[in-house]
């Protein structure tokens, strides 16, 4: 299931898209009401959609895709406006050049739709993790969802994202897949072979 974070001042807002999104198989991981919220939100979920409100008291939309855009390039963020700011704002938000801008009131229909249409391919993080009774650090590539599940293994002591990566070899894809398996069985000699000890 694909996961997206919402974040608007407005919270009767946020409880309506969260809702209907999750109708419509997105799992909403988190839920903000200003942009610093949404940035430690997007650092702490790697969330394959931000969908972000432009103007909130504080830290507005734009301090948020500010930083998140200093944080991975490549995020999925869909600005949500009513409209009404000015030519300036207007240049510096393409500037940052957010993957979708909605116009309120919007079809979440259509919001949906483009979604699952954009996310085809997983991404993909080089990881840092620890098992229990080891003091080595390993580094190794995993899908979103492989890490998703890895990281929830009782072996695993620590397991934390270094940095997102666009899209994984299939055929390593499916090598980390077997020694996740093993590793479910607290087999770890195949992933230790496909990590580098840092």
């Amino acid at each position: 299931m694909k996961s997206a974070i919402i974040v608007d001042d407005d919270e009767d807002i946020v409880s309506i898209i969260s809702e209907l999104l999750e109708l419509n198989g997105i799992n909403v991981v988190g839920k903000g009401h200003n942009g610093l919220e949404g940035v430690k939100l997007f650092e702490k979920l790697h969330p394959d959609l931000v969908l972000l409100d432009m103007m909130m008291p504080e830290y507005d939309g734009l301090y948020a895709l500010k930083k998140i855009r200093e944080k991975d390039a490549n995020a999925n963020v869909v600005i949500v406006t009513g409209g009404g700011f000015s030519d300036s704002v207007e240049d510096e938000l393409k500037s940052l050049n957010p993957t979708k801008i909605l116009f309120k009131p919007f079809d979440i229909q259509s919001l949906t739709e483009f979604f699952l249409a954009n996310q085809h391919v997983q991404s993909s993080f080089k990881i840092k993790y620890k098992f229990r009774n080891d003091v080595k650090y390993y580094t190794c590539i995993m899908s979103d969802d492989q890490y998703k599940n890895f990281k929830k293994l009782p072996i695993v002591e620590e397991c934390e994202i270094l940095t997102k990566y666009e899209k994984n070899a299939e055929d390593y894809a499916s090598k980390m897949q077997k020694a996740l398996n093993l590793a479910a069985q607290n087999d770890t000699s195949h992933i230790r072979k496909l990590s580098v000890n840092v």
